[in-house]
């Protein structure tokens, strides 16, 4: 069984929740916007939108989105807003037999690189298939972590300790995580597992998922991607 279909409970949602401040998300989708000139109206695929909060924005902002995740917490969370975007809990496995279009795709919260080689690739090329414009932000790309190995990490959001200690392994490019949740007594521990993608290798990846045009930058102030860039912001259009 993959390891995110049981890894996003309350626990580690009400984290996420809690680390992430909204004008983090207001920044991300006003570049999402800015850079795609979609107009309001236009539809967006999330996916996985996790606990909703870019799907959320963009409702807001009059945009028509479903946003498509496999925790039940987070859809719980999500659905418990008022908003009109149609949820849908599913696999990204499973993405491409739910038929679904849209003016554009976004993938964000660092959540690409989470299924295996074969799976990512498949999931690009159903992305491809629903819509013509895809935005992705990664998080895991090797000149990001590489430089910089990220060790034992602490935090404390949503209410919630968590300590992440992170290990590289080399020989199938992957960062795998182990990470322990505390909330009063309750505590979860839970490994997560993130493959490693260098910028031009997940170019090439989505060129064959069918994006004749991929730009990348470092942030949401659109500088250049390089050597060092805590983040990897993909955009890409058939």
């Amino acid at each position: 069984m993959p390891w995110y279909t049981d890894f996003f409970t309350d626990l580690a949602n009400s984290f996420w929740r809690g680390a992430v401040p909204p004008d983090m998300t207001i920044n991300e989708i006003d570049f999402v916007t800015d850079l795609t000139d979609l107009a309001p109206g236009s539809r967006v695929l999330d996916a996985p939108c996790g606990s909703g909060r870019h799907s959320l924005e963009l409702a807001r902002r009059g945009f028509s989105v479903t946003g498509v995740d496999i925790s039940t917490e987070a859809l719980q969370h999500a659905r418990s807003t008022d908003s009109d975007v149609r949820w849908i809990q599913a696999d990204l496995h499973d993405l491409g037999r739910l038929d679904l279009t849209a003016d554009l795709a976004i993938c964000m919260g660092n959540s690409f690189g989470y299924l295996d080689h074969a799976a990512n690739q498949r999931l690009l090329a159903d992305l491809a298939a629903a819509a013509p414009t895809l935005v992705i932000d990664y998080g895991c790309a090797a000149e990001a972590i590489l430089p910089h190995p990220p060790g034992e990490i602490r935090m404390t959001a949503g209410g919630v300790d968590m300590i992440a200690v992170n290990h590289y392994d080399a020989t199938q490019a992957r960062l795998l995580i182990d990470f322990t949740f505390t909330r009063g007594e309750r505590t979860q521990q839970a490994n997560c597992v993130q493959h490693v993608y260098t910028a031009g290798e997940l170019t090439r990846i989505l060129h064959s998922a069918g994006y004749r045009h991929v730009d990348r930058y470092a942030d949401t102030d659109r500088t250049a991607f390089g050597l060092g860039s805590h983040r990897l912001l993909i955009l890409a259009r058939r």
